[in-house]
């Protein structure tokens, strides 16, 4: 069987799966920061008023949008970490030496593992994105604690 015949080119598992784990890293870089902005100014707010119960709305949704990105992309990491797996297996083994059936189940299993977690990639990504829909500068200072 040739690359033509191959349902999963490693070439482009590879690629998808470096391009997946970059997005998750990325994640995992901004979400948790983001938090804790969003944390900071909802503590911040003080007073009764229709506007500070309107930005503490709007800073509570976004928290839960940022904690759901958090789960999110934690879940994707086991998938990426047995993706990872699989790609070192399939680094040591040249391929022809190894057995087409053997690398082709690991082919269709490191995209089936690239698939799902792209999903929950995907989820953290636009959960991210609510997060970030507020303008934390836009929280009027005379309803924040100096």
């Amino acid at each position: 069987m040739n690359d033509s015949d191959t349902p999963f080119d490693e070439a482009h598992l590879r690629a998808a799966y470096a391009a997946l784990r970059q997005r998750a890293t990325t994640l995992e870089e901004q979400v948790p920061q983001r938090l804790q902005r969003i944390s900071d100014v909802l503590h911040r707010i003080g007073g009764q008023s229709e506007l500070a119960d309107d930005c503490r709305a709007m800073l509570v949704g976004a928290r839960n949008a940022a904690m759901l990105a958090i789960e999110n992309y934690q879940q994707a990491i086991p998938f990426l970490h047995t993706a990872e797996s699989i790609l070192e297996q399939m680094g040591k083994t040249p391929e022809q030496e190894a057995d087409e059936d053997w690398h082709e189940a690991l082919c269709q299993r490191l995209f089936e593992l690239t698939d799902v977690a792209a999903m929950m990639v995907d989820d953290a990504e636009a959960h991210h994105e609510q997060a970030n829909d507020p303008d934390l500068e836009s929280i009027p200072p005379s309803i924040l604690d100096a």
